[in-house]
Order: C-alpha cells, then structure tokens, then sequence
C-alpha cells in the first residue's frame, strides 16, 4: 500500500486563458496517445535537431559538456566509432550536438505517452541487458526486510524508468519532487505524475518518507546524476570533478536498503535497452566508506552506460563539472 500524498504548497488557480490552454494540451496528449508512437517520436526528434538551429546558448552548452566527454572515452578507449568521429572532426561532433537536442525532445514525447503503455507493452518493448538483475530489482522483497531504491539518470527515458517500475515491478514506488509554483505547469505536472502511478513526496518531506517506505518493503526512486539541492559530494566524472547527491548513499547506508541504478536506453523510435546495476558498500565498511563506495560506483556506472550514447544523457544541457569556467 503506498502512503498517503503530503499536503502540496498550494498553487494560484488556473486563469480562464490557462484553463482553456490546459483543455486544449490535454486534448492534443488524447490525440497523440492515439496516434502511431514511433511517428510521433521521429517528428520529435526532428523537430529537436532543429531547435538546435535557434538555441544557441543551449547549443554552446552542450558542445562543450559532449567535447568534454568524448575525448575522455576517446583517451580511455572506450568510444564507439560516432563518439570518435565526433572527437576528431567538428563536424561529426556537431551532428553529436544536433542529436542530443533531438533526444531532448524526444524525452518530453515519451512523458506524454508512456501511460499509454500496459505492462505487458512495456516488457515486449524493453529488452533487459541484465534479465536476472533485471528481475532481482523489480521483484517483491521477502517479509520483513527493507525495500529497494532505483536510481535513475537523465539518460534516454527517464519516466519510462518510472512507469516500468510501477507498471511491471511488484512494489509501490516512492519518490521526491520539486512542486512548482506556476499554476499551469503545476497542473501539468500534477496530472502526469497521478498517472505515472508513482507516490510523489515534496522535497521537504522526503527523508521521513522515503525511510517510511522502504521500512514497509517498499521501492523508492530518486535520480542521482545531477546534484539540484546541497553541496553534494566532489568525485570525479569523465575525469573532472563534478558533485553527485548523497541522500541516496545516506539513505541505503541507514536503512540497508540495496541500490540498483536503471537506465532506459533508447534503440530506435519505440524501443529500448533497460539498464539494470547493482550498487553496493564493501561488507563491514564504516558509514563514511561505505558512501563514498556507493558514490564512486555511481560514478563509474554513469561512465559505463553514458559511453554507450553520450547523445542521450540530457544533462549535457547544464553545467556539469566544477571546474568550468576555470582559465
């Protein structure tokens, strides 16, 4: 049984105009649920490599995070041909660039239609690289022991990670979220979340609810590969230091819940990869240890999966390393 929601701030209602507009998008998300979706995804994805025409702040950002990138997997020898092309050739890494701004977009279709998507439909479109770990993540918990945290990332479809943990896993999901305060995007949201069958907890209130949950054998999900609140802690990524949220490492350290990161990969318009890895302290380690084990884990594991389609990490739309803008 997932808990009670929490008491959201509360949010100005929805002015004439916005209630008109919100009919009329969730009108144009009934149309799109009923339409083809491997279509839709591919108009999405064009009209994202084209947005990388007329955003050119955005364009900048994310040349220099993919260059970044791509000569490290270069060095490390561990870049597929695309990604080596795009470290040597401009050109090539600007059509590294115009992709990244077409999964951008792309992830934004998924959103919309993932509740489309019946449990069965998910397992026919997911193929898991790891199908017993896969399995072990998803599965209900033995009475008595604690549940699960899924850690996502800003690769390939992150809420089609959620809907895949609720829809075809055994146990409610938990996760915290910022509630924003714009009257129309909080109705938006709102109204994706419900049907993403997740439990969402405000940020304030998601220490106590998330131990709450995984104390009951309950799942929770939190992603972890930008660190939004808190100083975060300073470990290197694609060889720059770069700081990752520590409340997922505190909250298995304190609980004993084990940790699986997912990533959803995206394979052609409609079809995906799933990701599934374990995380885990060395046994007996003391508290400090075993964080800081769990952090440098993530970090290596983002390596591993992001070298696979550097394009697909949507975090290259933000600063990322603590050196940037150093001389």
């Amino acid at each position: 049984m997932s808990i009670p929601q929490p008491t959201p701030p509360p949010a100005a209602p929805l002015s004439a105009w916005q209630r008109l507009a919100f009919r009329t998008l969730l009108a144009g998300l009934w149309v799109a649920r009923r339409l083809p979706d491997r279509p839709v995804y591919r108009v999405a994805y064009a009209l994202g490599a084209g947005l990388s025409l007329v955003m050119p702040a955005r364009r900048r950002q994310v040349r220099r995070n993919l260059e970044r990138v791509c000569a490290w997997l270069v060095a490390n020898d561990v870049a597929v041909p695309r990604v080596a092309a795009a470290a040597r050739d401009p050109r090539a890494l600007d059509r590294l660039v115009r992709a990244t701004f077409g999964h951008w977009v792309v992830t934004y279709a998924e959103a919309a239609l993932g509740p489309r998507y019946s449990g069965p439909e998910l397992r026919a479109r997911f193929v898991p690289s790891h199908p017993d770990t896969s399995r072990e993540a998803l599965s209900a918990r033995p009475p008595g022991q604690v549940g699960v945290i899924h850690l996502a990332m800003h690769f390939g479809s992150v809420d089609l990670s959620a809907l895949y943990g609720t829809r075809v896993g055994a146990l409610p999901v938990t996760g915290p979220m910022e509630f924003v305060t714009s009257s129309f995007a909080r109705a938006y949201f709102d109204r994706v979340r419900f049907e993403l069958g997740v439990t969402i907890v405000p940020l304030g209130e998601a220490a106590t609810a998330l131990v709450a949950a995984l104390e009951r054998g309950e799942a929770v999900g939190l992603v972890a590969d930008r660190n939004i609140a808190g100083s975060g802690v300073r470990v290197d990524l694609f060889g720059a230091p770069i700081r990752l949220p520590i409340g997922p490492a505190m909250l298995s350290v304190q609980t004993g819940a084990p940790i699986y990161l997912e990533a959803i990969e995206r394979t052609a318009p409609g079809a995906w990869l799933g990701h599934t890895v374990p995380i885990r302290p060395a046994p007996g380690s003391a508290r400090r240890e075993a964080v800081r084990s769990i952090i440098e884990q993530e970090a290596r594991a983002f390596e591993r999966i992001i070298a696979r389609a550097p394009e697909q990490w949507t975090t290259l739309f933000f600063p990322i390393w603590d050196d940037e803008g150093e001389a």
